[in-house]
């Protein structure tokens, strides 16, 4: 969402364009999915960071109407990006954006849902974690899922180690790249660095699920995560989509639900303007010619001319 950056003649266009290609989307796949927690990765807001407060009131009602609230019992999880409230290349991460932010998005450390879920928010951008509130004893803690809008496992640093040495998640969603990937490795593979790969990118794959077994996963101390793809065709992608994931019991099963490649429907009405725009061309000289439309037929009177 954004309006400032654009300032071609077609961006209120374009705005609704998005908006509604966004809402629909949105509708269609809570529809499939029907889900429990819905988790939105950060960068909600193109301009959230250098957007004043009347600006990100607006952006906030237009990401809510777009996003709703599916049901009253759906739990609605965010955290904020780098477009957010700062963090990006060169630009400092704003204090009195991070807590407009929370206090809009209703931003909190942890989440716990269905009693077997733990939703933990941990943030690269401003390298701060959140303390670690269960010292239950080792099986009765629920499942624990990092939260995290900049990938965890791209660096391996001592935020990267603290993270997972306090929580031990057993899977990480993250996003930033706009672009579908995973890994999974060994954590004593870590500091040798990790490679992501693109994940259900594929034709001939695109529709797959992949399975994981988090308690085998958490004995064998492998590490997971998945960056999510971005729904946004405003964002340059041409596979956008939303992720996917199912908890049942020690299972996990996640996959993308790709939409439509935007792109290609809006060359294809951009190919249709150009015989309409000369049909319509036509019917507006046929109609308007008697009066004043250069194209119409002059009628007029000469006199034969003088022979010698």
């Amino acid at each position: 969402l954004g309006n400032t950056f654009d300032s071609k003649l077609y961006w209120p266009l374009a705005n609704y364009d998005s908006d509604r290609h966004l809402k629909r989307t949105y509708k269609r796949a809570v529809q499939h999915a029907t889900p429990n927690v819905i988790c939105f990765l950060g960068d909600l807001m193109d301009e959230g960071s250098v957007a004043d407060d009347v600006l990100f009131a607006d952006y906030f009602s237009r990401f809510v109407n777009i996003f709703s609230q599916p049901t009253a019992n759906t739990i609605m999880l965010y955290i904020p990006g780098d477009n957010d409230i700062g963090g990006e290349g060169m630009e400092a991460v704003k204090s009195d954006k991070v807590l407009r932010f929370k206090q809009y998005f209703n931003e909190q450390d942890e989440w716990i849902a269905q009693t077997m879920l733990r939703f933990i928010n941990v943030n690269r951008i401003s390298m701060t974690l959140p303390p670690n509130t269960v010292q239950g004893e080792e099986g009765e803690s629920p499942y624990t899922i990092l939260l995290s809008h900049m990938p965890v496992l791209r660096w391996t640093d001592e935020f990267t180690y603290k993270a997972l040495d306090d929580f031990q998640p057993n899977v990480i969603f993250s996003a930033h790249e706009h672009k579908s990937l995973s890994v999974k490795t060994h954590r004593n593979r870590l500091a040798q660095g990790v490679t992501f790969t693109s994940f259900n990118t594929d034709r001939a794959t695109r529709h797959s699920v992949a399975e994981y077994n988090l308690d085998y996963l958490k004995d064998t101390r492998e590490l997971l995560e998945f960056v999510v793809p971005t729904c946004s065709y405003r964002m340059g992608e041409m596979k956008i989509g939303y992720g996917y994931a199912m908890f049942d019991g020690d299972k996990l099963k996640y996959t993308v639900l790709w939409t439509s490649q935007r792109f290609y429907q809006l060359a294809v009405y951009s190919m249709m303007l150009i015989p309409m725009k000369l049909v319509c061309g036509q019917i507006w000289c046929n109609v308007l010619k008697r009066y004043w439309c250069c194209c119409r037929k002059r009628n007029r009177n000469y006199l034969p001319l003088p022979l010698a």
